[in-house]
């Protein structure tokens, strides 16, 4: 949806006493009703918010004050409360938008976004970066960004740097969502397991070759997570703390946990349909994946026989019994991945009559030991977080690993989601085909099993790779064809969530209690439709959350802050040297969102609010 244009006579009133500024002005609002009707392709990007850049501003230095002439944070006031009128928020409210920003960082804001929107530097920022540290090394082109684009988008390299961020943001009103931005790298192959021991279920060892050096700093990433659990708990109490399970454990292991749970997957749909009639979902979107039929006893046996090998109809009849935990008849989608574990397939897979996929998807005793490693790390974050009330948000990585992540996700949720608050959340990537239906089903899975449902929904931040991708290995994208099919799946997914137990505000038991989601988005259209649409379910808002980029959308965090809403940054933090790759990496896939109307309007609420503190006298 278009953003609403400011009237023109709000505009003029900042600028009277001045021709010269009222023709520039006129000229502002001319651009922005070309904004407005601005209905740019890469729209998809300009929401996402899967793997968040980092983003903020860090505190002037008194030198750096004197030398610009502005205030420092403690000196700075906020705006009198004001009472909106009937019909909505006003988001075009500079003074609400970047009360909290100095006027140098203002000016900062503003020309990091006009330097971004220059193409050339977009597309090779990562060329430039390379350059620039071989011409003037590493520490000078750290400087350099460090009082640029790391100033604006982070909040500092360490916990100890981050918490005067986040208590200032805590002064506004505005919750912080603590994010180690250090993460791993998508290489873009998936691990292949070689034809190779025939006789042991699983890929080769030596295809693998697993660096357990890697452990030690898996383990340190798990204090490093531990320590924004403690941040988080001392700064902003009402905040969250992000996680990348990418960091605890070796990405290809991931890879290979989410192969086995494509195959388990696959599995059900083969035991449940003719093979001689059914379609091949080989080469299907694993999220797009149909899971909503059931199998009943005739047609598991039949089929079941046909893939592994088994001593007798009794073997099979045990099998199927385990299973129907509803002891209904009919085994479904939730039954069978609540008895059928990662774990455990290996049993499955020595049956195998055939050598393939689903064999050598098995993880082999070594990859089991290392999952374990993972999930006590795991573990030993979630049982501190659960320990200080601090909630953390698990968040959504590339395809390849996602389905790993799910697994785990579930698992934690079990545990850790029955007290008197979800302290898991998981997040939702709604550019994916099938994904409202994979959130219809865990919402399921949260009132059969008696959890609190907890989620964080983005639009999704791998669009430009994940496509790539698919269309280097021949299969279809997991990737929605159209921005109408995302924008469908991400309002119907939070419509979904909303919606779920709708009214049990009393609820002490996680099964009757409301859901919670955190509507991490920078489309304006977007947040006002999930705030009306609460209004008309009579959605109790405590449990409704909304996220933006620190150092982007301001005038979307503390208009709803300011308003009642629960409004929230991400604040990622970590060394230079590691996070500007990441930050590079992230402007690359969100380059869309430099030409938005929103962004576009942002930029000249920048510029209007400049002019009217420079010129203010």
């Amino acid at each position: 949806q278009p953003n609403r244009v400011p009237p023109r006579r709000a505009v003029a009133a900042n600028m009277a006493g001045s021709s010269k500024l009222l023709r520039v002005s006129q000229q502002l609002v001319s651009q922005r009703s070309a904004c407005a009707g601005f209905r740019h392709q890469g729209r998809l990007a300009a929401t996402s918010f899967a793997q968040p850049p980092a983003s903020g501003s860090l505190l002037l230095r008194p030198s750096t004050q004197a030398l610009f002439g502005v205030r420092s944070f403690s000196s700075q006031t906020k705006a009198e409360d004001e009472v909106l009128p009937a019909g909505g928020l006003d988001f075009t409210d500079g003074q609400i938008a970047f009360g909290s920003k100095s006027t140098f960082e203002l000016f900062r804001g503003w020309l990091i976004l006009q330097t971004c929107a220059v193409g050339w530097i977009v597309r090779n920022c990562d060329s430039l970066y390379n350059m620039s540290i071989k011409i003037l090394r590493p520490y000078i082109t750290h400087e350099i960004l460090r009082y640029g684009l790391f100033n604006h988008f982070c909040a500092g390299e360490n916990v100890k740097e981050i918490i005067p961020r986040m208590e200032h943001l805590r002064t506004y009103g505005v919750g912080g969502i603590l994010d180690y931005a250090a993460e791993a790298k998508d290489d873009g192959e998936p691990i292949k397991a070689p034809k190779a021991e025939e006789s042991t279920a699983g890929a080769s060892l030596t295809a693998r070759n697993y660096d357990y050096s890697g452990e030690k700093h898996c383990d340190a990433n798990a204090l490093i997570f531990m320590d924004a659990i403690r941040a988080v708990k001392d700064a902003t109490p009402d905040g969250f703390a992000a996680i990348k399970l990418s960091g605890l454990c070796d990405p290809r292991l991931m890879e290979r946990m989410a192969s086995c749970l494509i195959q388990i997957t696959r599995l059900f749909w083969k035991i449940s349909h003719d093979p001689a009639t059914s379609k091949d979902i080989s080469k299907s979107p694993y999220y797009a994946i149909d899971r909503s039929f059931t199998v009943d006893r005739d047609t598991f046996k039949s089929n079941w026989i046909k893939f592994f090998n088994v001593d007798d109809d009794a073997d099979v009849q045990k099998m199927f019994d385990k299973i129907d935990t509803d002891k209904d008849g009919v085994i479904s989608y939730l039954e069978w991945t609540e008895n059928i574990k990662l774990s455990g397939i290996n049993d499955i897979a020595s049956s195998c009559i055939h050598r393939g996929p689903m064999f050598q998807a098995a993880l082999i005793d070594e990859e089991l030991q290392l999952y374990f490693n993972l999930v006590d790390r795991v573990h030993r974050i979630l049982g501190l977080a659960q320990e200080l009330g601090v909630r953390v948000m698990v968040d959504a990585e590339w395809i390849d690993i996602q389905p790993a992540i799910d697994h785990l996700v579930l698992t934690l949720q079990r545990q850790y989601n029955k007290g008197d608050q979800p302290i898991v959340f998981q997040t939702y990537q709604t550019y994916l085909k099938g994904m409202h239906q994979s959130v219809l089903r865990d919402l399921a899975r949260s009132q059969r099993q008696g959890w609190y449902f907890g989620a964080k929904v983005v639009r999704g931040a791998y669009m430009v790779s994940e496509r790539e991708k698919a269309k280097k290995r021949g299969v279809e994208s997991p990737i929605n064809d159209t921005y109408e099919d995302t924008e469908k799946n991400y309002h119907d997914t939070i419509e979904s969530i909303l919606g779920h137990n709708v009214g049990n505000t009393g609820s002490e038991t996680g099964k009757d209690s409301e859901a919670e989601v955190l509507v991490a988005s920078h489309n304006r259209g977007s947040i006002e439709l999930v705030i009306r649409r609460a209004e008309e379910l009579g959605k109790d808002k405590k449990g409704i959350y909304f996220g933006q980029l620190m150092g982007m959308a301001d005038n979307l965090t503390f208009t709803l802050s300011k308003n009642g809403y629960k409004a929230y940054k991400y604040v990622p933090y970590g060394p230079i040297n590691e996070v500007v790759p990441y930050l590079i990496r992230r402007t690359q896939e969100n380059s869309a969102i430099l030409g938005s109307p929103g962004v576009q309007e942002e930029r000249a609420m920048l510029r209007q609010e400049l002019r009217r503190r420079i010129f203010r006298f």
